[in-house]
């Protein structure tokens, strides 16, 4: 790939050349690449469910755009890497969703007041996690959202309920980030 800052050939070139060459602007230069060609035969079921996902992610960043919560443009805004914009930055975080990577049960001895601490990011912000404690038979015992510490990745849960057995429960949680996509991390103990 070439690139040209105005030089005498390629001007402000911008557009596709003899179906060969596409001419753009990008970051103050004009860029030169071959052309895409057009796609032959049917898309794969794998490539079908990145389209639509695609295609769900514009929907969102269109309404981060458009829509009325300037908060979460500016913030957006703040956190733009280099060469990309609003429109890029809400589908990359669309795109993206948060990742539990831990689920730390040590503390968690099975009597009401235990806590438990869960290590959730994604690539922008995790917006909330809620915990669900199983029995080992299955069922649930309780449920409730954790509350996020000051260092902006740990999250903790306070136990409500008491699991007199803890061999077989299971401890559940569900990270969200800003566009509603969640990561669960499931752990048994």
């Amino acid at each position: 790939m070439a690139n040209s800052n105005n030089s005498v050939i390629t001007g402000k070139l911008r557009g596709i050349l003899g179906k060969e060459l596409v001419f753009r602007e990008w970051d103050g230069k004009t860029v030169v690449a071959k052309a895409p060609k057009a796609r032959t035969g049917l898309a794969t079921a794998p490539q079908v469910k990145i389209q639509e996902s695609f295609t769900l992610a514009t929907k969102y960043a269109k309404s981060v755009m458009d829509g009325a919560d300037q908060g979460i443009r500016d913030a957006y805004t703040s956190r733009l890497k280099p060469r990309q914009n609003l429109f890029s930055r809400a589908v990359a975080d669309f795109m993206s969703p948060p990742v539990v990577h831990n689920v730390g049960s040590g503390a968690y001895n099975g009597v009401v007041g235990s806590t438990i601490t869960i290590r959730a990011v994604d690539d922008f912000r995790v917006t909330g996690v809620q915990v669900e404690i199983y029995a080992a038979s299955g069922t649930l015992l309780e449920k409730g959202n954790a509350v996020q510490q000051t260092n902006g990745v740990d999250w903790i849960y306070t136990t409500t309920q008491a699991n007199a057995v803890l061999a077989g429960s299971k401890i559940s949680a569900i990270a969200t980030d800003v566009p509603g996509n969640t990561g669960t991390l499931v752990v048994t103990l």
